[in-house]
């Protein structure tokens, strides 16, 4: 077989994976839930906030406030995404069909992580509603715009790839949620202000560098850095190779 025809047989086995786990968030409460209390909160948080830092308190045309959100509701909602990739996958047992078919390892990784980063990408497109009402009021910035999204599209994938790497290991999905919030919500933290403070000013640099959180404060200003893209893309390679790993120790 040559490599042209190992890559098309890659993208179609990618393929096939994509489109099952697809059709399982579509046609599963789960997909439902998670869009709706997700939509839900984002908009409530813009527009009403708690406190005094609502859309309508700031007077601004900007979407500054919706992307400071966004990282905080992801720990609480994507492992729920994530918690069912292959922790369902062990508890009905068709982990070992999946074994017996003619695809690889990296093949389903990247199949099941696309399809739920894809699922997020399709719900974040019905959030557009909060800069066109934004646009409807006042002048919307797009560069900034498009570099938040840019930025919660990246992290989420992130999140995810930990997400799936959690349920890999773990026999059910009640397990799966827990450990990915606590995982997902670590790499949060690291790079949060009031807890860098207790660990010194170069032990924290060090620490934030890793952070999901540090990482996205770019984009939410604004800006489109390669630099950050790059971590964030690299951070998705080890983490679904780490997974690959998870699954070959499996078989």
């Amino acid at each position: 077989m040559n490599f042209s025809s190992t890559i098309r047989e890659s993208f179609q086995n990618t393929k096939t994976i994509f489109l099952k786990e697809v059709s399982v968030y579509f046609n599963t409460p789960i997909g439902t839930v998670f869009a709706s209390f997700f939509l839900f909160l984002t908009s409530f948080l813009f527009f009403f906030g708690l406190g005094e830092g609502s859309f309508w308190d700031f007077k601004t045309a900007s979407m500054e406030s919706y992307f400071l959100w966004v990282p905080i509701l992801y720990v609480i909602f994507l492992p729920a995404i994530s918690m069912r990739l292959w922790a369902e996958e062990e508890r009905s047992g068709t982990l070992e069909i999946l074994f017996t078919l003619s695809i690889r390892d990296f093949e389903l990784v990247l199949g099941k992580f696309l399809a739920a980063w894809g699922f997020l990408g399709f719900v974040l497109s019905f959030t557009f509603l909060i800069p066109a009402t934004i646009l409807y009021l006042g002048d919307l910035d797009f560069g900034m715009t498009f570099a938040g999204y840019t930025g919660i599209l990246l992290l989420g994938g992130a999140n995810l790839a930990l997400g799936s790497f959690v349920s890999s290991w773990t026999r059910d999905q009640i397990s799966s949620y827990l450990f990915g919030l606590i995982l997902c919500l670590f790499f949060f933290l690291m790079g949060y202000s009031p807890f860098l403070q207790f660990l010194g000013p170069d032990l924290a640099n060090i620490v934030s560098f890793f952070s999901l959180s540090k990482h996205f404060e770019a984009f939410r200003l604004g800006i489109l850095d390669s630099k950050e893209i790059f971590y964030y893309l690299s951070f998705d390679f080890l983490i679904l190779y780490a997974n690959v790993l998870i699954l070959r120790s499996k078989r």
